[in-house]
């Protein structure tokens, strides 16, 4: 597993800005330089697939074995549609398409992207024909089995391109180990709180916990803000989990 971004949509430093933390990534470089969020889960499976793909493929590793990408939601900085055509372009491909993972409303952009002739030159319904891509849905709280992983797509608090909740990850690996991806989003929802909960109960506490705090050190957000979570939100996220059991203290320490 491997971070290849955790920059939210205009990167560090963002290019046209002049403060203080851009100024400071610009000057020391190496792990300052944030590119936008992509999670390699292993060779065959990652979370989102954004505008710094390409570079992130030559820093870190090709996406030459890449089966599917799982899609949080469908802001352009999660889900980058010239990537549909880069593989259509790739001389030699691994066989069988490259599968585009999409929750709930999020997977109407499927037919957003066959029916408008600017995308990838109007070629997404041919690429689909050759099985250069393939688009799969998936449904909030519904487990599917994608090889060694069990996948659980929960609603996050987020609202992307298509007015869709952003999803959120419950992932659970052969050997039994239990992770949740948490970003985008906002404060949980509470039927998300409901179900991670029922999870606990049964397999035990997370293992690991992927969690966003897109605005910092900004302040008067409110405690249970949408759309993003900050220090303060994140902090008070945190305690929520523990008291609810889906976080153990041991866990939470390490």
């Amino acid at each position: 597993m491997r971070f290849l971004g955790t920059g939210a949509a205009e990167g560090i430093p963002s290019p046209f800005c002049d403060c203080e933390a851009c100024r400071y990534a610009r000057q020391a470089g190496g792990k300052e330089i944030r590119r936008r969020t992509m999670f390699r889960l292993d060779e065959e499976t990652c979370i989102d697939m954004g505008a710094d793909f390409f570079q992130q493929a030559v820093e870190y590793g090709d996406f030459v074995k890449l089966k599917r990408v799982l899609f949080t939601h469908t802001h352009e900085d999660h889900l980058a549609y010239m990537l549909m055509n880069v593989r259509n372009m790739a001389r030699v491909r691994r066989e069988g398409p490259l599968e585009l993972y999409l929750t709930g409303k999020a997977f109407e952009i499927a037919d957003f992207f066959r029916k408008n002739s600017p995308i990838c030159k109007g070629r997404v319904p041919q690429m689909e024909e050759e099985g250069i891509i393939s688009f799969r849905k998936l449904d909030y709280f519904q487990t599917v089995q994608m090889d060694d992983w069990q996948v659980t797509p929960l609603p996050g608090n987020h609202i992307g391109n298509m007015g869709e909740n952003s999803a959120n990850f419950l992932l659970r690996r052969q050997d039994g180990k239990t992770m949740y991806y948490g970003l985008d989003t906002g404060w949980y929802l509470e039927e998300t709180f409901q179900r991670l909960e029922q999870e606990t109960a049964v397999h035990g506490p997370l293992e690991i916990l992927i969690s966003e705090c897109t605005f910092g050190l900004t302040q008067g957000r409110g405690e249970h803000p949408n759309g993003h979570l900050d220090a303060f939100s994140c902090t008070a996220l945190l305690h929520e989990l523990l008291k609810r059991g889906i976080l153990s203290p041991v866990h939470a320490s390490t």
